[in-house]
């Protein structure tokens, strides 16, 4: 009976997508759907200022990082590990820096030039802008 509720609950509240953060010298406010995958999945590699990309991301058990995956992505986290492993086996590129928890994610995206990343909420921090997603 519980879970029929909470399953009821999720149905008519759904848990909000992930927020996409980034650095605050990245140049833009907005992505494309096709942009943000295309940045996750290793293939653009430098914001339009020419600053490196930065992807970071939570593990693969991570609700947050399932969520990103699923609603932002529109990909499963083991096809994103799969395009991540065959960058970084063939030289391509390397695989996104993984913290463990949001405060690290926060910490990481506040200090790292060119960084981008999710989270659940968006932040207060000034040297973090939330991204909106078109």
């Amino acid at each position: 009976m519980k879970c029929l509720l909470l399953a009821v609950l999720v149905s008519v509240f759904p848990l909000a997508a992930a927020t996409v953060l980034v650095h605050g010298t990245v140049p833009l406010d907005s992505l494309t759907q096709t942009q943000l995958r295309n940045i996750f999945t290793l293939r653009q590699t430098l914001w339009p200022d020419g600053t490196p990309v930065r992807v970071i991301v939570m593990p693969d058990s991570s609700a947050a990082h399932q969520r990103f995956c699923r609603e932002q992505l529109r990909l499963f986290p083991y096809q994103l590990n799969n395009i991540w492993d065959k960058h970084s086996f063939s030289g391509t590129g390397r695989r996104p820096q993984q913290v463990d928890t949001s405060s690290e994610m926060l910490e990481l995206l506040r200090t790292v030039p060119g960084a981008i990343g999710y989270a659940e909420q968006s932040s207060t921090d000034s040297a973090i802008k939330e991204v909106r997603i078109d």
